[in-house]
């Protein structure tokens, strides 16, 4: 054979297997809608853990619409919903071809094809019904599965560290590869969970002028350590009664410390001036992967810890004249 020519032939061998592996990471949504008008815009995001990012938006044109695009991973949970919060779905995504079919104001029972992992997902939910044993039984005996390393990212801080360990170690080595598994894997690393009559575990994280504030660096005080959120409603209707609390006690030795779960600078730092917190507030950015949340194991937001002079937790999750009556003992 020409040698020219044989490589050639190579180069097309070569260039055909690469096209022939691009295509298989391609995902191609149709949809099927009725209910709406044309040019209806329709949203299309990846469900991370705890938020969402944008992946693409179409418009609805004769009741259709049309997404294509690719991932690495073997499937990830995307959200798909119209403007607005009436009508919208979370479902697994494969690089494949998925039909999405739904009525308005039906989406949750919106039949999807062409998706493994939704099957699963759905038959997942069956099986276990929102039981805590059910899910952790379902996890053991499915370690290959990309649901099960879902579940426990979600679950991981709620559940625990032993918990998560023990379902982590039992994982595929590819499914502790995913996304999902390297957030269990960051929780197992990070948490130390302290409690009630623990000292203090120290962490560092930037302020609005991005400075480096440590817990630490509240030494010879009170600490109210309060994990909250721009986006936390109950954070958010409590923050004017922790404005009270600070103003009265601060004189005498008392200071706030917040962490932010928040992925938004912008909106981060809106929310303390309109809240008027006028105490050290920092915040990662990384939602609710913060990594001072991991290593406290916070899994609901607002969450609190009252932290003495001599840095032991003293109580957790006060409010209101439990926490008022609680300083008056400490700094009286």
């Amino acid at each position: 054979m020409n040698k020219t020519f044989f490589l050639l032939a190579m180069t097309v061998v070569i260039t055909t297997f690469s096209f022939s592996q691009t295509e298989k990471k391609k995902f191609e949504i149709t949809g099927k809608l009725s209910g709406f008008p044309d040019s209806t815009v329709i949203y299309l995001y990846e469900n991370n853990t705890h938020q969402a990012d944008l992946i693409d938006s179409t418009f609805l044109i004769s009741g259709q619409f049309h997404f294509t695009g690719s991932f690495q991973e073997n499937a990830i949970q995307v959200l798909l919903q119209t403007k607005g919060s009436d009508n919208y779905k979370f479902f697994w995504l494969e690089n494949s071809t998925i039909i999405f079919t739904a009525e308005k104001g039906k989406f949750k029972e919106a039949v999807i094809t062409g998706s493994k992992t939704q099957e699963e997902a759905e038959k997942f939910d069956i099986i276990t019904g929102g039981d805590k044993l059910k899910m952790i039984s379902y996890i053991r005996n499915n370690p290959g599965s990309t649901v099960s390393a879902s579940v426990l990212s979600i679950y991981s801080s709620t559940w625990g560290k032993d918990t998560s360990t023990m379902l982590y170690n039992a994982l595929t080595e590819t499914i502790k590869k995913t996304s999902f598994g390297q957030n269990v894997l960051n929780f197992i690393s990070l948490n130390k969970n302290p409690k009630v009559g623990d000292k203090y575990v120290d962490f560092g994280e930037p302020d609005i002028d991005d400075k480096i504030v440590h817990l630490s660096d509240f030494k010879n005080k009170v600490v109210l350590l309060d994990f909250w959120g721009s986006w936390c409603g109950p954070c958010r209707a409590n923050n004017p009664e922790l404005v009270k609390v600070y103003n009265e006690f601060k004189s005498k030795g008392f200071e706030i410390f917040g962490v932010a779960a928040d992925l938004d600078k912008e909106s981060w730092i809106a929310a303390i001036k309109k809240d008027g917190l006028t105490w050290q507030n920092v915040t990662d950015l990384q939602g609710w992967n913060n990594k001072a949340a991991i290593i406290y194991g916070i899994y609901k937001y607002p969450t609190n810890y009252l932290i003495d002079r001599n840095g032991i937790i003293v109580a957790t999750d006060l409010q209101g004249n439990e926490l008022i009556n609680k300083l008056r003992k400490m700094l009286n």
